[in-house]
């Protein structure tokens, strides 16, 4: 039994997601480094923002998960707040996401017609 292609949308938005992980990951070891945050908390937020994002990723073509994955992308932009160097970078996954989610589907359609 072979398995489908995924869609050009689902790919280019777990490209965005992974992404963020690494945004995440260098984002946390700035917030220590400033020490804007108990280590707890920091370490803990991390996980949290780890374990959505891998749910997402896993799931991203349904469309709850899209949905999500939009508001996450603006809750990351809270990290203005915190500190300006990490909420500019995390302005590159953010803009992934939206060619993500305008681009894929014009993507797919253009597959569709080939078929």
């Amino acid at each position: 039994m072979a398995r489908s292609q995924p869609s050009a949308t689902a790919s280019l938005m777990r490209i965005a997601l992974g992404i963020d992980l690494a945004i995440v990951f260098f984002g946390a070891l700035a917030l220590r480094g400033i020490q804007a945050f108990p280590e707890p908390w920091l370490w803990g937020g991390v996980a949290f923002i780890v374990v959505v994002t891998l749910v997402l990723i896993r799931t991203v073509p349904a469309g709850w998960a899209v949905w999500l994955g939009h508001l996450f992308h603006v809750s990351l932009l809270s990290l203005f707040v915190v500190d300006t160097a990490v909420g500019l970078s995390v302005l590159v996954p953010i803009g992934f996401w939206i060619y993500a989610s305008i681009r894929g589907p014009q993507l797919d359609r253009l597959s569709d017609e080939r078929e």
